[in-house]
């Protein structure tokens, strides 16, 4: 049974187009680097602030299938990237001296960050006096990868690692004292979303708004092998669609099994709640602060539980010719072996709360900056690893045409230069992005994002007070 399927399917990312670990649902947020929290103002603002739904410029605002992809790392370079694009091409083992190369690398909190977004729908609608409303479906994916000394070198050097050479050939070891630090988390949710914003004080120099949203989430995948500080978390969810192999356990009564031959199939379901509050000062200042995904979710189908009982290193098998391929099947025997896995009735996990926070500034008619602020306030699965800082700023040259940049750090990543082309009509928009602009470039931890619009539209202007 492919209990590490993320894994597997995080290392062979880089081989291909990837995945990052911020909302790329959002052409214009992606960019300006993720900075957001007071540049919405319709269908954008759900599931970031809903208070800002209270102040949309049209009656009727709506995108048909918006969305992005990207990846970050610390740990990957340009030489490594070759190297494993190289391996998948031609088949050959790896020298020793490359293993230890790639086991220091991969020594890193932050191996890799990926992650999907993709609005099928939003639309919002605001009616003066009433609010606005704001509707929407999206798919998230979020996963995070990080390796501790231990797990990478028994990952790349298998018995060769040093951990295995001190350690007797009948000596017990155990999860919580040698993989301490090791995180590997990944999530893929199927989010309804119905939000509503509306102007709570209109005074002559300020306005405040309030707003609060609701979702309703389908978890179609959850896995997370994760030891830190001596606790440790091993679970693993999956829709039919991912085409897990659940045979050894059809028979156990604690396993609830969905074959079920629809798409999107869901393993778990949740509740949610956004809420937040915004301001307009003078009509040129824009404050805004938000707590998004206060809820939780609770899995109870292709459910399996992994308990730290101890193992022996000596029991992960290695091939003489070593290659890529063996890596994803060490990373496999690791979590097997270390990992006694069951089934069980249902699991509930905390969906990924953060604090948002933005203040941001019009310069006139043609520009205005924003400067945001998110933190994590959980450790649940597909949250941020750090702290999120950005500074985003919006250029209108000319009517059709808007310029986004700025610049960004923090989730798990390096500072970001980002950029993104806009064609403006009064009833539709197109464009794309991306959050960091030099990443495909730099020699150290590169990566790579891109988040698109094409069918954007907006229906009568209104007349904002």
């Amino acid at each position: 049974m492919k209990k590490f399927w993320m894994l597997a399917v995080a290392l062979t990312a880089m081989q291909a187009t990837a995945f990052a670990q911020t909302d790329y649902s959002s052409m214009s947020a992606t960019g300006r680097g993720g900075v957001i929290n007071t540049f919405a103002h319709d269908y954008q603002a759900i599931g970031v602030n809903p208070a800002n739904l209270g102040r949309s410029n049209y009656t009727v605002s709506f995108t048909l299938l918006e969305g992005g992809l990207g990846v970050s790392s610390k740990a990957f370079t340009h030489d490594i990237i070759r190297d494993f694009a190289d391996r998948a091409d031609n088949e050959g083992s790896i020298s020793m001296a490359e293993r230890q190369k790639y086991a220091k690398a991969f020594t890193s909190d932050d191996v890799l960050n990926i992650g999907a977004n993709m609005h099928t729908l939003a639309i919002s609608v605001n009616l003066p006096k009433i609010g606005g409303f704001g509707f929407s479906n999206r798919q998230r994916m979020l996963g995070h990868a990080g390796f501790n000394k231990n797990f990478s070198e028994l990952l790349f050097l298998g018995q060769d690692a040093p951990i295995v050479q001190q350690t007797g050939a009948n000596e017990v070891v155990y999860v919580a004292d040698i993989f301490d630090g090791t995180e590997l988390k990944a999530s893929w949710v199927n989010e309804w979303n119905f939000s509503y914003g509306r102007k709570l004080i209109d005074l002559p120099g300020i306005n405040i708004y309030a707003g609060a949203g609701y979702k309703y989430l389908q978890g179609l995948a959850l896995y997370e092998f994760s030891a830190k500080n001596g606790e440790v978390k091993a679970y693993s969810a999956s829709s039919p669609v991912l085409d897990i192999d659940y045979e050894k356990y059809l028979n156990d009564p604690k396993f609830s099994y969905n074959d079920a031959d629809e798409f999107l199939s869901p393993v778990g379901k949740g509740h949610g709640f956004d809420v937040g509050l915004s301001a307009e000062v003078a009509k040129i200042v824009k404050l805004g602060v938000s707590i998004t995904d206060i809820g939780t979710m609770r899995w109870t189908e292709n459910l399996l539980q992994g308990q730290d009982k101890g193992f022996k290193l000596s029991d992960i098998k290695t091939d003489e010719d070593y290659d890529f391929e063996g890596a994803i099947d060490i990373a496999q025997q690791i979590v097997d072996t270390a990992m006694t896995f069951t089934a069980v009735d249902a699991l509930e996990t905390d969906l990924p709360t953060r604090f948002r926070a933005g203040v941001g500034v019009k310069l006139g008619s043609k520009v205005e900056v924003g400067l945001d602020y998110v933190h994590a306030l959980n450790d649940a699965p597909g949250n941020l690893t750090q702290d999120f800082v950005g500074l985003g700023i919006n250029v209108m040259p000319t009517p059709f045409f808007r310029l986004s940049s700025g610049v960004s750090t923090g989730a798990g990543d390096k500072v970001n230069l980002p950029i993104g082309i806009t064609f403006v009509t009064p009833v539709y928009e197109f464009g794309i992005s991306t959050r960091d602009i030099t990443a495909p470039f730099t020699d150290e931890n590169p990566g790579a994002s891109f988040a698109f619009a094409f069918l954007r539209f907006k229906i009568g202007k209104l007349q904002v007070l």
